[in-house]
C-alpha cells in the first residue's frame, strides 16, 4: 500500500504542491504565445484560400469548418485562467490582472497578459493554497495546460535548475508534470542524460531506467 505524502511529511506535500503550482503557472506565457501563433497562422492560410476560391481557385471544399485543435487550446487555457484569476483575487481581496475576455489576436498582447497572470498567481501561492475551493478550478487550469503542452510537444519552462543525477553524476533530472491514468497530475522526473527515472510512482528505485 501507497502511504500518501502528506501523511509522512505533510511539509514535503506542501512544498512539492508549491512546486506542481509554480510548474504550470509558469508554462502559461510560452503556451498562449504558441498556440495563439500557430492559431493566427492556421487562420491567415484559411483566409488566403478562400480568397483563391473567389478569384477562381478550388481551394473551398478544403476550408475547415472550426478551428484547429491550437486554437482551441488556447482559448481554453484563456478562458480558464481568465476565470480561476476572478475567483481567486475574490478569496484573496487582491487585485488580479484583469484578462480580457476572450483570447486577443494580437499574439505578443496575450503573452504579456499571460505573463502579468503567471507574476500574480507566482506571488501569492502561499495564500491560495488556504481557499480549498479553488482546487477544482486549479485542477481544471492545469488539466488545460498540461494537454495544450503535449499536443505542441513545447520544451518546458522551468523556474528551477536540472537536479543531480545520483547514477551518472551530471545535473541532468529534469522536472516534469504530466497527466496520470486518473487524469491527475503525476510528477516526473527523468535524467536526459543517462535516462535513469526519479518518478515517485514509476521506479521502486532511482536505478531503474526507461527506454530512450
Amino acid at each position: 500500500m501507497t502511504i500518501p505524502l502528506d501523511a509522512i511529511d505533510p511539509d514535503a506535500a506542501y512544498r512539492e504542491w508549491v512546486d506542481r503550482f509554480l510548474w504550470h503557472v509558469d508554462q502559461l506565457p510560452a503556451l498562449v504565445e504558441t498556440t495563439g501563433t500557430i492559431a493566427l497562422a492556421a487562420r491567415g492560410i484559411r483566409a488566403s484560400q478562400l480568397t483563391e476560391r473567389v478569384s477562381g481557385g478550388g481551394f473551398y471544399d478544403n476550408i475547415p469548418l472550426v478551428d484547429g485543435p491550437e486554437s482551441r487550446n488556447a482559448r481554453a487555457v484563456w478562458d480558464a485562467l481568465r476565470g480561476y484569476l476572478v475567483v481567486a483575487s475574490s478569496r484573496l481581496g487582491l487585485e488580479a490582472p484583469a484578462l480580457p475576455a476572450g483570447l486577443p489576436d494580437d499574439v505578443e498582447l496575450a503573452r504579456e497578459w499571460a505573463f502579468a497572470a503567471n507574476a500574480w498567481l507566482s506571488d501569492v501561492v502561499h495564500e491560495i493554497r488556504s481557499w480549498p475551493d479553488l482546487d477544482e478550478r486549479e485542477e481544471h487550469l492545469f488539466r488545460l495546460v498540461r494537454r495544450a503542452r503535449h499536443r505542441l510537444d513545447t520544451h518546458t519552462t522551468r523556474r528551477s535548475r536540472p537536479e543531480l543525477c545520483t547514477r551518472c553524476g551530471e545535473p541532468g533530472v529534469l522536472i516534469d508534470w504530466i497527466d496520470g491514468p486518473d487524469g491527475q497530475a503525476l510528477l516526473s522526473k527523468v535524467c536526459v542524460v543517462c535516462r535513469t527515472n526519479y518518478t515517485p510512482a514509476a521506479a521502486a528505485a532511482p536505478t531503474e531506467r526507461t527506454e530512450s
